[in-house]
């Protein structure tokens, strides 16, 4: 593997740690972090990793992680390189696993297109929103995915299209191959007006703002939403609003979130999500999933 970096001459950090990877600011050390500039430089680093036995984490822009005190010993691919992004007159829209949402949004926008107004303030991503099902404000990635081109753990190219994707809600045919790599996507887009589709992006906005701790490092929505209820509402109605583990804290602003709020651990993350998961438990009957991914050793 390390020959293989040295010799396709990848990008490697070998002196972060994953709280400067991830949106929540948590983590201990990341002993490698890879930033292949192509999908074959990628599909050289999967092959190498299976063949070596070396596990390989894909890692966009860490905004729905929450990273390990103890950090990762894992090999971490970053997928920075992986930036195409481009439209036709048919609203078709190719984007690399690495462009972030906001970016694309803008893109789209400014070219005249809509339909990706909702992952403006999606702070991942697109390959991340591709593989959680990314979405908000009735809007969400399974409305526009038309097909998608990723790397098996083999290394090989393969192409999804349409209902294979499997989307549903907060999942896609990719959370069940996490191995998978994805490298980009093509959307359906619609038809617009540019100062009208950035006027409904600020809208969106404004109402994030109001509603949400931007404030604060977080992963955004810490729990999935519950069949017939809200995970915010009942955290709230839990008497849970500002509580605290060390320096994570249940939002005063929205208790969906959990958020660092003083310098918080992973541990402190992980023990509130418990805390707050068991007493929704015994107070509702309701078991809270959820949606933030843990990485790095436990």
């Amino acid at each position: 593997m390390e020959s293989l970096i040295s010799k396709m001459n990848i990008k490697v950090r070998r002196d972060c740690t994953l709280a400067e990877l991830t949106s929540f600011k948590v983590g201990g050390p990341a002993d490698c972090v890879l930033y292949p500039e192509s999908a074959e430089q990628c599909a050289s680093l999967i092959a190498a990793s299976k063949a070596s036995g070396k596990y390989l984490i894909f890692l966009g822009n860490g905004s729905n992680v929450l990273g390990s005190d103890k950090g990762c010993r894992d090999y971490i691919l970053r997928t920075d390189g992986l930036s195409t992004l481009s439209i036709d007159k048919d609203g078709i829209m190719t984007v690399g696993a690495g462009v972030k949402g906001v970016k694309a949004s803008s893109f789209a926008a400014k070219s005249g297109f809509s339909g990706l107004e909702f992952l403006y303030g999606i702070p991942g991503t697109v390959g991340g929103a591709v593989f959680m099902n990314a979405g908000a404000y009735d809007g969400s990635m399974d409305q526009v995915v038309l097909r998608t081109r990723y790397l098996d753990d083999d290394g090989n190219l393969c192409t999804l299209e349409g209902e294979a994707h499997s989307f549903g809600y907060r999942k896609s045919f990719f959370m069940e191959h996490p191995k998978f790599l994805i490298l980009e996507t093509e959307l359906q887009l619609r038809p617009g007006n540019s100062e009208e589709i950035f006027a409904k992006i600020e809208e969106l906005q404004a109402k994030r703002r109001e509603k949400q701790p931007l404030e604060y490092p977080s992963a955004g929505s810490t729990f999935k939403r519950p069949e017939g209820y809200f995970a915010g509402k009942l955290i709230q109605d839990a008497g849970l609003s500002g509580y605290s583990i060390g320096g994570a804290q249940v939002s005063e602003k929205h208790c969906g979130f959990i958020i660092n709020a003083n310098h918080a651990t992973g541990a402190d993350v992980r023990n509130l999500i418990s805390h707050v998961k068991k007493t929704v438990l015994e107070r509702f009957g309701v078991e809270l999933e959820c949606e933030v991914l843990m990485l790095g050793e436990e």
